[in-house]
């Protein structure tokens, strides 16, 4: 019987620490971020970043710039409510608490539009679009942003936006709210129409549908169709606590007469992006890898690159030149603390910029085999929490060279300038 339980305790002791040296090693210092040191903001002598709290942009997950004017459309709520209602990211336990609690959901979600461009103070170059034509939740025009992108019409100035809405549930015959912890948020993808200069956009469609279960990251595909990310498995229970351990985010793809998964098995896929060059980034918030893939007839997403980020990554965006900037987290730790206590807790933020090594002109992209392409990935600014939000976002304007940054739990955004 000793001789059993030594057994035992051998192959138990062995098994921890294989687990600990190829799983939980990665988490607790790659993903997590613990002992890992931060450059200050003072390191980064190109950029002077500010803190911008005069605008009453808190909550704001995501961004889009519209190259042309310089407007830059922003999705925001309010950092007290994000603490109560978050169905999407990641699942530490840091970022769980009262995550799913429907009744402190914010009840006043918009999207900003700032001029980044116009003279004047910034307060004065703010205005905040009203919604025509959408019920939100049993009439009250509610919404509850998340990501967002938005696509410029070629030939005229409409801009067509689509909106992660994380709805709570409600019972389809009575109307009343249903218990979110344990069945999770009834989140869609809305599609609005607005116009450059508008004060307004007018509600086209929902996307409602079974394969959008955690929606996080929504990117247009075409004309008529987009892609988008879940960035867990489930909506609530057991298997997405093993989400980190063993995958089961996925990138979904729909169109106005049906919905598909396009790739699956992916660990916490985040904010993707549409490319200059027609390839969708789709980034990892658990190992900071960006996979490209190519999006087949068939609506199936074929890989055919993986770029390496130092830091674990949120949203992707693109500049004007092809550029992607990737807000990362230095600290994930620190951003789960911030969860609980946005006002009071601002964790560490660092911006990437992802470029091909060999830039292409459209001929010669048609004919290069993307598989072999290589990017450089370069660190752009890197802030310990004193000046920069937690940024979950980062929007470069490459006709000015400012970068703006905003972050999901932030009570401010902030805007850098180049110093040369």
């Amino acid at each position: 019987m000793v001789n059993l339980v030594s057994r035992v305790a051998i192959v138990g002791a062995v098994f921890i620490a294989v687990a600990y040296q190829f799983i939980f090693k990665s988490i607790i210092f790659h993903t997590l971020g613990y002992g890992r040191k931060v450059s200050s903001i003072k390191d980064f002598p190109d950029v002077r970043c500010e803190k911008i709290t005069e605008l009453d942009l808190e909550g704001c997950e995501d961004m889009w710039l519209h190259e042309p004017t310089g407007a830059l459309y922003i999705a925001c709520s309010d950092s007290r409510s994000r603490t109560q209602w978050l169905p999407a990211g990641p699942a530490t336990n840091n970022c769980r608490v009262g995550f799913l609690n429907a009744t402190g959901r914010g009840l006043t979600d918009r999207i900003a539009v700032l001029d980044t461009r116009g003279p004047g103070r910034l307060a004065t170059r703010i205005k905040w679009l009203s919604v025509e034509n959408f019920s939100g939740i049993k009439g009250d025009g509610t919404m509850n942003l998340h990501g967002l992108d938005i696509r410029h019409d070629k030939n005229t100035d409409v801009l067509h936006i689509l909106l992660i809405n994380h709805r709570p549930p409600i019972d389809p015959e009575h109307g009343e709210p249903l218990d979110a912890t344990s069945i999770g948020a009834n989140s869609t993808i809305e599609h609005f129409r607005t116009e450059v200069d508008s004060d307004s956009m007018r509600h086209v469609r929902t996307y409602a549908n079974a394969l959008i279960q955690t929606p996080n990251r929504v990117a247009w595909a075409t004309d008529d169709s987009f892609v988008f990310t879940n960035d867990h498995s489930v909506k609530v229970g057991f298997r997405r606590e093993l989400d980190p351990f063993i995958g089961g985010g996925s990138v979904g793809y729909c169109n106005q007469s049906t919905c598909n998964i396009g790739y699956s098995g992916l660990k916490m896929p985040n904010g993707l992006v549409r490319g200059r060059d027609g390839l969708i980034y789709v980034p990892s918030t658990l190992d900071g890898t960006i996979r490209v893939f190519n999006l087949s007839e068939n609506h199936h997403l074929l890989k055919v690159n993986e770029i390496k980020v130092p830091l674990p990554v949120d949203n992707l965006s693109v500049d004007k030149k092809g550029d992607i900037y990737a807000a990362a987290f230095p600290k994930v730790y620190m951003w789960g603390e911030s969860s609980k206590d946005p006002f009071n807790v601002t964790p560490p933020t660092a911006v990437f910029r992802i470029r091909k090594s060999v830039q292409e002109n459209e001929s010669e992209r048609k004919s290069h085999l993307e598989m072999n392409a290589e990017y450089i990935v370069e660190k752009v600014v890197e802030d310990d929490g004193s000046v920069l939000p937690g940024s979950t976002a980062v929007v470069h304007d490459a006709e000015t060279g400012r970068i703006f940054l905003s972050g999901i739990m932030s009570p401010y955004i902030a805007i850098c300038e180049p110093t040369a």
